[in-house]
């Protein structure tokens, strides 16, 4: 059996082996054919598809083709409501995001440094360095990228976390940490964010702020798909520098105004009782693919 997740620079993604290790220690023993599908948007990826067995365990969909739900599949449990829904299964399948486990995990507390931490998406720091941001508003930075340890410790370590990212919320409501959620570019998918939140009796309600950009690879590519641009990436470099001149004179004042008035917002966090009996509902599955699986 694998541990089916999708590869990535992002702590969500790596959340998988930091945490599946840990319920299922010595449960994966490298074969393809039967694979575990755990954390993440990922049920219509293709790499999902490829394995002859499909055990599913708190799992989303979100992006791709939705999965023809056969034989191969053995569903034990899927985000929330919204994934049965698409996958045309028992609602009875939701539970939640399997990051909340981390509740039974982090139970040592660090002491508060940030009263306002901010984690961007993984991909919105490929757009605009958000740190800069963060810096001029007086907010600590959280880069989704870097190490697990790193990122719970930060966490940890905030009073209320401003969360772009939504394993930053996850992962901030497991802990027991506030969160506001936020929104700077079309690309966040309030699918999956939803189909997370009402798991936990929960609405997400993103507050919009401005979209902003470097010259990045990333930002040409976005120019030259949407313009069909037909000349090497490098020579829009001066247009988006152009625009960036703009943006430091007329908008990036007003994302830090943005960012001092989410400073005021009432920060959500799930009831205690609806988080842990979800998370003890999903120990209890994790027991039963242990049964089910460690005989094979």
């Amino acid at each position: 059996m694998i541990l089916n997740y999708f590869q990535s620079n992002n702590f969500g993604d790596a959340l998988n082996p930091y945490i599946f290790n840990h319920f299922l220690p010595n449960f994966f023993d490298g074969d393809p054919e039967v694979s575990f599908v755990g954390i993440g948007s990922i049920l219509g990826l293709s790499h999902v598809r490829k394995a002859n067995k499909k055990i599913v365990f708190s799992s989303g969909f979100a992006y791709g083709a939705i999965p023809s739900v056969d034989s191969s599949f053995d569903i034990f449990c899927v985000r929330g409501p919204l994934t049965c829904e698409a996958l045309k299964i028992n609602k009875n399948l939701a539970v939640s995001d399997g990051a909340i486990l981390l509740q039974f995990m982090e139970k040592k507390e660090d002491d508060k440094k940030y009263k306002f931490s901010f984690i961007p998406h993984w991909e919105s720091m490929e757009k605009f360095n958000w740190e800069t941001i963060c810096e001029m508003s007086d907010v600590h930075y959280i880069k989704p990228t870097d190490s697990i340890d790193s990122v719970l410790s930060q966490i940890k370590q905030s009073e209320v976390v401003i969360a772009e990212a939504m394993h930053g919320a996850i992962v901030a409501d497991a802990l027991r940490v506030p969160w506001i959620p936020v929104k700077a570019y079309k690309g966040i998918n309030f699918f999956k964010w939803q189909d997370w939140a009402s798991s936990l009796n929960l609405e997400y309600n993103p507050i919009q702020i401005k979209s902003l950009y470097n010259d990045t690879n990333f930002t040409r590519k976005v120019i030259r798909d949407k313009t069909g641009y037909p000349l090497p990436l490098g020579t829009l470099s001066p247009v988006v520098r152009m625009y960036e001149v703009y943006q430091s004179m007329f908008l990036v004042q007003g994302v830090v105004r943005e960012f001092e008035k989410l400073k005021l917002v009432a920060p959500s966090l799930s009831n205690d009782t609806i988080l842990n009996s979800k998370g003890n509902q999903l120990l209890t599955t994790l027991d039963k693919i242990k049964k089910k699986y460690s005989q094979d």
